[in-house]
């Protein structure tokens, strides 16, 4: 790492007109290190553009600096992008940013990233994409204020579901240590990202609840929401069925939980699963065109879901 680290702080020091970016739909993780690199960028003098597709969810809304955040660039004047949590280009959602020839920094833990970087930071040993901004970080000696930290550890407490998950490291809680001595409170993280259900989420996942389903020959758990389930629901949050897989993987007897959910003319998949479960979700996913890890992947298929008479969903 320590060459990437290099090469990576050679790019930034050239450059002066810097876009931040990650996967379209907001999450912790990536959006929490895309913001703790804002911060320190913009302390330097550097110009910082933050473009994230479909904005910030409500529950990262208290994350520092989060009110900068666009929904996508307004102009191409860039002569450097910063990439975080995107395993290709096309993660990005953005057709305006995919467009951009301004060089890459690509920051990734997943195994399946396709080092599409003029510089690629990529360790799918890590539990998150913030333990890599934290290490990257600390080898040049670079700040981490309270501010930062608190981005920072919202990444490592989301991706690793508030270290119960099996990428949680020796590593992970001692970086998740130094980050609360340096200001972040894990309360304050818990509280915005785990219990902050409002009423409409309560019910839509009653609704993925009563649509609940075990297949006892394939050992899967798992939901279905239809586009007339949401349609029913009414403007629900964008982040609506975070936690939901995980919580449908806590049945004992399945290998692995999957989420499906109709959004326009695409299907979502979100699957999860545990080591002692012996099933890798991402070889999965991959199969839908999807990825991610052992543990926790997803993929999208055009298509739409819907329910035949004797009550069976089916994708057409």
């Amino acid at each position: 790492m320590q060459r990437v680290f290099n090469e990576a702080k050679n790019l930034i020091d050239k450059s002066n007109r810097i876009l931040l970016t990650m996967h379209e739909r907001m999450d912790g993780d990536d959006g929490g290190s895309v913001l703790a690199l804002a911060k320190h960028l913009g302390k330097t003098g550097k110009t910082v553009t933050c473009a994230i597709k479909q904005g910030v969810p409500k529950a990262l809304e208290f994350l520092p600096g989060s009110h900068l955040i666009q929904d996508d660039i307004a102009h191409n004047n860039f002569d450097l992008v910063i990439a975080c949590g995107c395993s290709n280009k096309q993660r990005c959602g953005s057709q305006k940013i995919m467009a951009l020839t301004a060089p890459i920094i690509n920051i990734d833990h997943h195994p399946d990233n396709e080092n599409f970087g003029a510089v690629n930071i990529v360790d799918p040993k890590k539990s998150s994409v913030a333990e890599l901004v934290y290490d990257f970080f600390t080898y040049h000696n670079w700040l981490i204020d309270k501010d930062i930290a608190t981005c920072l550890l919202t990444g490592i407490i989301t991706d690793t579901g508030s270290f119960q998950h099996s990428n949680t490291q020796e590593s992970t809680l001692k970086t998740a240590g130094e980050l609360m001595r340096k200001g972040a409170l894990i309360d304050t993280i818990i509280h915005h990202t785990h219990k902050n259900k409002d009423a409409k989420t309560l019910k839509a996942w009653g609704k993925a609840i009563s649509n609940l389903r075990y297949d006892p020959k394939r050992k899967i758990i798992y939901s279905v929401m239809t586009a007339k389930d949401l349609e029913e629901l009414e403007n629900l949050p964008a982040n609506a069925f975070e936690g939901l897989a995980e919580t449908l993987n806590t049945y004992p007897d399945a290998k692995f939980a999957l989420v499906l959910r109709q959004e326009g003319e695409i299907i979502k998949g979100s699957l999860r699963t545990d080591p002692f479960k012996h099933t890798d979700v991402a070889q999965i996913a991959k199969a839908f065109g999807g990825g991610g890890h052992k543990m926790a992947a997803g993929f999208s298929v055009a298509g739409k879901l819907v329910r035949d008479e004797q009550g069976r969903w089916r994708v057409i």
